[in-house]
């Protein structure tokens, strides 16, 4: 590829990535602590292509006999089509799909003790992952007589009722995990709704005690986070 061309590229490149950076799209991508890093690399990206531009504006002037030269290999624009399709179509993070494809996930702790009590105050907002930890690894010793909070989306079970999930990232979307918990006495709602449930803990059954359960005392839609990772 020309450098022109390499120039063209690396400019689209950069304004996308400062684009979504910017705008907060990135954390359908990446974790949020990602953002310096993703800022940084934008602007090597951008500095990269005014120098490879000026260069070949430069050369240019220096050699410029009259004659076109432009033969910029067709396929080296392909790389510019995962750009516009950013541009073009709008990211959405993952959902229900994504999460009724993946088994649910319990974070491990060594020790039931080494868990600390909730806050004071009921409802408590609890994350769902640390709401599995308490319910399944502490045996629900920390959150028995509480009321708690989970904020999630939907996630239809096959065999009736539903999960309040959350997805959770170790580094990017590709690596995400899984973390629900199902919901008892509500009624059904449409995937990917994004709710508040408001509830109490119970014990799993004797057939699979490790399925964390909630009870639900009040559940309301609400809109979608800004940050829908855990």
């Amino acid at each position: 590829m020309r450098r022109d061309a390499q120039g063209a590229v690396l400019l689209l490149l950069g304004i996308l990535l400062l684009r979504l950076t910017l705008g907060g799209s990135y954390v359908y991508y990446v974790k949020a602590s990602m953002k310096p890093f993703l800022l940084l690399t934008a602007a090597v990206l951008l500095a990269l292509a005014v120098w490879s531009l000026w260069q070949s504006w430069r050369r240019t002037e220096e050699h410029d006999d009259g004659h076109g030269h432009d033969g910029v290999p067709r396929v080296a624009w392909l790389m510019v089509l995962p750009v516009m399709v950013v541009f073009l179509v709008s990211p959405r993070p993952l959902g229900a799909f994504t999460a009724a494809r993946q088994l649910a996930t319990a974070p491990v702790v060594a020790e039931p003790a080494e868990l600390l009590p909730l806050p004071a105050g009921d409802p408590v907002d609890v994350p769902i992952a640390d709401y599995i930890t308490r319910a399944v690894w502490g045996q629900g010793q920390t959150l028995e007589g509480r009321e708690v909070r989970l904020t999630g989306f939907v996630t239809p079970d096959p065999e009736g009722g539903w999960w309040v999930t959350r997805l959770g990232l170790a580094c990017c979307a590709a690596d995400a995990l899984s973390f629900r918990a199902r919901v008892l006495d509500a009624e059904d709602l449409p995937a990917n709704t994004w709710v508040e449930v408001t509830g109490r803990w119970v014990p799993g059954d004797s057939g699979d005690p490790a399925i964390p359960l909630i009870e639900a005392d009040d559940v309301e839609r609400v809109p979608e986070p800004r940050n829908p990772y855990e």
